[in-house]
């Protein structure tokens, strides 16, 4: 997937291309936020990279101002500010477009990249280079900063393609892959959720190759949205509809995506108010309070085909996880 020339370092510095583009689609993310983002990917350890930050918000004058203010600082920085709101997917590709460098680095707002992340992922490339998307583990940091947990992701080829039909088999924020992939798979999809889902079952559905770090190379932000919109069975959804297209490729050779087609089927699976009243009740719910928050999921489970579904999924990747870990340690 990858030329050596391409990802050597020393041939970036005669060139008048960055090695990385790192690519960041900012919304309504809080400054002080956006400012900690940036901030770790300027002060990397390796300097040959661009950041095109893509503004999906307008008339979001604070964010625009403040992006602004850091390209007067350092014009490694590219501002790209969208018309109008068009979403996550639309977003990034738009910046993947625009960006100058052979190689794609993904970035969130309100996320923190290690100092060596880039450095660390383009070594990792130069050494594997039939891995064509790379990503990492993960610390998890609350709303203030303080790490709260760890993620790690698989390095295993086969385990991966196990798990992609109940889980993602990266963290989003911490990929690096190459421009050619993107292109070759026709970037990211409005799907309204789920992009970056999709986005991974095309890579590997295309032949290519998957694998992750096990080092932590991005602090990850878990805030308010991030925890309630996991009680939104609508990804959950737009999941069986990305699965479905998975086995058209397969079956059919062809891809059957179409955004009408997608529209009537969330039309068609939405929940009914019984469903919405108590996922609403659920969102609510206190942190402490552990058996409201019970007894709300145990009538989500039983009037609900996709919270049940959700939960027979759970002990399915469970059931993977435990029997890779027993053929490994057999061998």
């Amino acid at each position: 997937m990858y030329d050596k020339n391409t990802l050597n370092p020393k041939n970036s510095i005669t060139s008048t291309l960055p090695l990385v583009s790192v690519v960041m689609s900012c919304y309504r993310e809080p400054l002080n936020w956006l400012c900690e983002g940036i901030d770790s990917i300027l002060n990397q350890t390796m300097a040959d990279f661009e950041l095109v930050i893509i503004i999906d918000d307008p008339e979001n004058l604070s964010l625009i101002d403040k992006v602004q203010s850091y390209t007067e600082k350092d014009n490694r920085i590219k501002l790209l500010i969208n018309e109008e709101n068009v979403g996550l997917a639309v977003s990034l590709n738009r910046g993947i477009e625009n960006a100058r460098a052979d190689i794609i680095a993904r970035m969130d707002a309100d996320d923190i990249a290690e100092e060596n992340r880039l450095q660390m992922q383009i070594d990792f490339l130069m050494a594997n280079l039939h891995i064509s998307l790379v990503g990492s583990a993960i610390k998890l940091i609350d709303e203030h900063g303080t790490v709260i947990g760890h993620k790690r992701y698989y390095q295993d080829e086969t385990l991966i393609k196990k798990v992609i039909p109940y889980s993602s088999v990266t963290c989003h924020p911490t990929w690096m892959f190459n421009k050619a992939l993107h292109t070759k798979i026709g970037g990211y999809r409005d799907l309204f959720t789920a992009q970056d889902y999709d986005f991974l079952y095309r890579v590997l559905d295309a032949g290519e190759k998957i694998s992750n770090i096990q080092s932590s190379l991005l602090r990850y932000r878990v805030h308010q949205q991030s925890i309630t919109g996991g009680f939104s069975l609508n990804r959950y959804k737009v999941r069986h509809y990305i699965h479905k297209m998975h086995h058209d490729r397969m079956r059919l050779g062809l891809d059957t995506f179409n955004k009408s087609t997608l529209n009537e089927y969330l039309l068609k699976t939405k929940d009914n108010s019984k469903i919405n009243d108590l996922l609403a009740k659920l969102r609510r719910t206190k942190k402490n309070s552990f058996i409201k928050k019970v007894f709300y999921l145990t009538l989500l489970f039983l009037f609900s085909k996709d919270i049940r579904e959700r939960v027979y999924d759970h002990f399915k990747l469970k059931y993977i996880l435990t029997m890779h870990k027993e053929v490994k340690n057999d061998i």
